[in-house]
């Protein structure tokens, strides 16, 4: 039988896995998963705030997407700043050896799908790395993502060694955060998820 394979519809967001003999299975995201703790995270910021800030968050991944493949500066103005603290970043980790942007896969087990920003090698480690531009840090709530992106990776063979969160700012710094990914908060978020009355 040949290997799933994992498809993503940017525009809606969708994950679908199609595998021969069977029907398209949509899965759900990690962001999906989590909503419930993103909301208590975010709920005290307007929704107009939040979704100007999404956007301008998809503008600037795209822009460091097109940057790692082509080597080209194509970047919205209200993002340059955001962008010069990722260039940056990687000049003052120049040993950094990047292997995937924009890396889509999904949890062979429990079946949900996700994209991880950056995945990096530095010596024998595999490093996870997730770029984000609030002004606040809200590391046990990214811990918990980074907790359901390095269990689908792992269920596809990817021995994540360090994990960390690169938190981006419009002057143009960074902070680089190591965190621990939060295995038990996520898949309490799946369990409440996958929670329906019969």
């Amino acid at each position: 039988m040949t290997e799933p394979q994992l498809l993503f519809e940017e525009s809606t967001h969708t994950y679908t896995l199609r595998c021969e003999g069977f029907a398209d299975l949509i899965l759900p995201s990690v962001s999906e998963i989590i909503e419930v703790i993103h909301n208590k995270s975010y709920g005290n910021i307007s929704e107009r705030i939040l979704d100007n800030a999404a956007d301008r968050g998809t503008r600037l991944h795209r822009a460091v997407q097109f940057w790692n493949q082509y080597g080209f500066r194509n970047v919205d103005d209200d993002c340059a700043g955001f962008f010069d603290a990722y260039l940056k970043f990687r000049q003052e980790h120049a040993g950094w050896k990047l292997l995937n942007s924009e890396y889509r896969t999904y949890h062979k087990f429990l079946l949900y799908g996700m994209t991880a920003d950056e995945i990096y090698q530095v010596g024998n480690e595999i490093i996870l790395l997730d770029l984000k531009t609030p002004q606040k840090a809200l590391l046990k709530t990214w811990a918990v993502q980074l907790g359901g992106y390095e269990m689908a990776l792992q269920s596809q063979g990817v021995k994540i060694g360090k994990a960390y969160i690169l938190q981006l700012f419009s002057d143009g710094h960074y902070i680089l955060h190591p965190v621990k990914p939060d295995f038990s908060t996520f898949l309490a978020c799946y369990t409440i998820f996958n929670f329906h009355e019969d």
